[in-house]
């Protein structure tokens, strides 16, 4: 195996799951200058993506650039738990993390990606995750890697565990994105500013951040589904739908 040597078991188990549902397919192949997470017999691509979606931008357009088929497959964590174990596994913490994610704080990781969201070979798949972040306290700041940081601390983060899969949000092509906005906001003669935007869609996303819905508003005006008018309301611009 390629690759493999600091895969969290978030990654494995996710490229194991996703592998196992395609006759046929590979793991950690070597695809021209990148590699593939999982190689399909029909050639397509699925890339398992714990981290960063930015990240994936130069990967994604060699792929499309190839005529491949590609999905990435990305965990959003709207559970969380830290667990703390000692240097010999034994766990001494374990907390629920208070960070609330939902479908709109995925669109800060997509304005590198809008090129490719609406690519007829390409499909995100948003898979809502119970996830637990892991570390180790070594119980002295020398024995971790962080001693040069400004807020010392003795413990290492040492990988992310899947514990639980849930609802899988696939988007492919415009209809699926379509169903992620409140149909208002998509009828034709529908103008709006952003927070009117944001007020929208908390109805959908009850926790959804202003900031957030504002990035979405920006992805969404690159993908061509809403334009600025030149107009204002305040100090607010206007959108409207295409």
């Amino acid at each position: 195996m390629i690759n493999t040597y600091n895969e969290t078991h978030l990654h494995r188990t996710l490229k194991e799951i996703y592998a196992g549902r395609h006759d046929g397919a590979q793991k950690e192949v070597q695809c021209g200058p990148f590699i593939a997470d999982i190689l399909l017999s029909d050639g397509g691509i699925i890339e398992i993506q714990t981290g960063t979606l930015a990240s994936l931008a130069p990967k994604i357009a060699y792929f499309l650039g190839e005529k491949r088929k590609i999905r990435v497959v990305h965990p959003l964590a709207v559970e969380k738990y830290v667990e703390t174990t000692d240097e010999s596994g034994r766990i001494i913490r374990r907390k629920k993390s208070p960070k609330k994610l939902n479908l709109t704080s995925v669109f800060r990781e997509l304005t590198k990606l809008y090129p490719y969201l609406l690519d007829r070979n390409f499909t995100l798949e948003i898979v809502e995750s119970k996830i637990t972040d892991q570390r180790t306290d070594f119980g002295s700041i020398e024995k971790a890697d962080n001693s040069r940081r400004r807020h010392r601390r003795t413990w290492n983060k040492t990988g992310k565990r899947l514990d639980e899969l849930g609802k899988a949000t696939v988007l492919h092509g415009k209809a699926a994105w379509k169903k992620l906005i409140p149909a208002a906001l998509l009828k034709k003669d529908r103008e709006f500013t952003a927070p009117e935007f944001h007020r929208e869609l908390i109805v959908l996303y009850p926790k959804a951040k202003r900031q957030e819905t504002a990035v979405m508003l920006w992805v969404y005006v690159k993908m061509g589904f809403f334009e600025r008018t030149g107009k204002k309301k305040g100090n607010a611009f206007i959108y409207k739908p295409l």
